[in-house]
């Protein structure tokens, strides 16, 4: 049993993605507390709003026969689960027959972001302390995957991260588009629906480190980041690309007011005082983002509109659509020249 046991976790920690981590820990609460049904589910946060996706399910049909299900929103999450994620607490419920259901809380940074539930008959104590085991050991090793993404120095994404991340987003976009579009029209599905991409880079940074050193330079970039991180919101994504570079993935919004959003984000940092630095600015390059968009072709785009104002005085906000309908690039005819990697 012991030798299991260390076996199974062995096995849930060598996992490197969340997907696969959440495969592990059912197949190992089956494997050694058997239920009826176990399932992950998460607050997805799509625009402040409490959004429930089970993202894995797992049923047992027989002794010998087991259905797995994927992903699903759910449109009408039950009272328990919904408490289990506000107070972070464990619920459970037992009918008259003896069926239990128990909602355990995943926490990250100490902020339930989902619940593993479970369907099984009468769990006794020492299950009870298994369950609670694998879940905090799931728990532990999701943060670690979460500091994983965190780029070193400024605690942003990082590069690597990037297509997840975009891809997941996308999803999001769709589900909303399908919840507007159920009890809106179609004016404000059109105007609210578009996800947008900014390339956003320090003007003349290689210029701060050599005159005064990266650790100036270092100094700059955390800045710069923490600017970000308050200036926007907690559901946009914030990616650090490398040296000056930096990568920003919006929810849906329309044109004028992400327009009017980066106008005053690049008025902000015209206002801060950096290290050393005086009258320091950034030039910015945008892209829509569509559901059905790759993430490299959007990241290209936004580049192409990020070299334009970089070339043409820096200090700037340039859009990619819009240079290409007034003639000021070229479309991409070769494939894009950016690696993700």
């Amino acid at each position: 049993m012991q030798e299991d046991l260390l076996n199974s976790v062995v096995k849930i920690t060598k996992n490197r993605d969340v997907d696969s981590l959440e495969y592990s820990l059912i197949s190992t609460i089956q494997e050694f507390i058997g239920c009826i049904e176990i399932a992950v589910y998460k607050d997805l946060q799509i625009q402040t709003e409490l959004t429930i996706e089970r993202s894995l399910r797992l049923t047992v049909v027989n002794s010998t026969e087991y259905k797995w299900q994927q992903r699903e929103i759910i449109d009408s999450p039950e009272p328990e689960l919904l408490s289990c994620l506000r107070s972070a607490c464990i619920i459970t419920v037992q009918s008259a027959d003896g069926i239990e259901r128990r909602w355990v809380p995943i926490s990250l940074q100490d902020k339930p972001v989902g619940a593993i539930a479970i369907v099984c008959n009468d769990l006794k104590s020492a299950d009870q302390v298994l369950l609670n085991a694998f879940c905090r050991i799931f728990e532990n090793y999701l943060t670690i995957l979460h500091e994983n993404e965190r780029d070193k120095l400024t605690g942003l994404l990082n590069r690597q991260t990037f297509e997840a991340k975009l891809r997941q987003l996308i999803e999001k976009q769709v589900i909303a588009q399908r919840k507007i579009s159920k009890s809106e029209d179609s004016r404000k599905l059109k105007q609210s629906s578009t996800s947008w991409l900014a390339m956003v880079d320090i003007d003349h940074f290689k210029n701060v480190n050599d005159n005064y050193g990266h650790v100036c330079g270092d100094e700059v970039l955390l800045l710069l980041a923490q600017k970000m991180r308050q200036f926007f919101r907690a559901t946009d994504l914030i990616f650090r690309f490398g040296g000056e570079e930096f990568v920003l993935v919006f929810e849906p919004t329309n044109l004028v007011s992400i327009e009017k959003k980066m106008n005053q984000f690049m008025a902000l940092i015209r206002e801060t005082h950096f290290p050393f630095v005086q009258n320091m600015t950034v030039s910015i390059g945008m892209a829509r983002i569509s559901p059905y968009d790759f993430p490299i072709t959007v990241l290209e785009n936004a580049d192409k509109a990020l070299y334009y104002a970089k070339e043409n005085g820096r200090d700037k906000l340039c859009f990619y659509e819009q240079l290409m309908a007034d003639n000021l690039i070229e479309p991409n005819l070769k494939g894009p020249d950016i690696d993700l990697f």
